[in-house]
């Protein structure tokens, strides 16, 4: 009877959190699968012109300061200073974590020239963008630097106080990055929900192998 049972029941040891993952790839797939199918997503034109139509001159600065921040020579910089300070500390596990990250944003380029979305005809800026549409680069960028910095400054800062201050900043960075790419007409909402998407996947693979990595040393 207890054969039977075990029988009837193979996948009875696995976790929720396993059917979660695999669901959020799985949905992932899907997305990146659709949006090489289609040049656009239904609705997104008419969330990008409604976005645009609250335009004013401090949310053209401030897209444009967002924007400024994936450019190669500020966040190269930023990335280097942080990854110094880890192998200062000894922080192996995390060091890991935060090269996963970037690799996962060249992933991301990579995955731009499979889906081949052409930009929308939307630019508030004189520049025109360069470059393919799905998934937003800026955005992926800011999903996995910010996310990785959300979860070491989680395990580092003792106040909890500044602790949440410090990651209700960079959730308003993420955040805030997305919105000024499709604010900026460079990208349709589903290039920038496409990179949550992958960005948060990807965040919570490398935490769970950071962790694994932490606990073998």
């Amino acid at each position: 009877m207890m054969e039977a049972i075990a029988v009837n029941r193979p996948f009875s040891g696995i976790s929720w959190k396993t059917y979660l993952i695999a669901a959020g790839t799985l949905g992932t797939l899907a997305l990146y699968i659709l949006a090489w199918a289609y040049p656009t997503f239904p609705g997104d034109e008419g969330a990008l012109v409604k976005f645009q139509a609250i335009r004013s001159g401090w949310l053209d600065d401030t897209a444009i300061w967002f924007s400024n921040l994936g450019l190669l020579w500020v966040f190269v910089p930023a990335v280097s200073v942080l990854i110094g300070c880890l192998v200062v500390a000894r922080r192996y596990a995390d060091v890991f974590m935060v090269f996963g990250g970037l690799t996962v944003i060249g992933i991301g380029h990579g995955l731009k020239i499979l889906v081949d979305r052409p930009r929308p005809d939307y630019y508030l800026v004189d520049a025109l963008p360069h470059g393919l549409s799905f998934p937003s680069g800026h955005t992926l960028l800011a999903v996995m630097l910010g996310g990785a910095l959300f979860y070491l400054v989680g395990l580092s800062v003792r106040p909890v106080w500044l602790r949440r201050a410090i990651q209700a900043g960079l959730f308003v960075l993420v955040i805030g990055m997305g919105a000024s790419r499709v604010y900026l007409g460079v990208h349709w909402p589903s290039d920038v929900i496409g990179s949550y998407v992958l960005g948060v996947m990807a965040l919570v693979g490398l935490i769970c192998v950071r962790n694994a990595v932490a606990t073998a040393r």
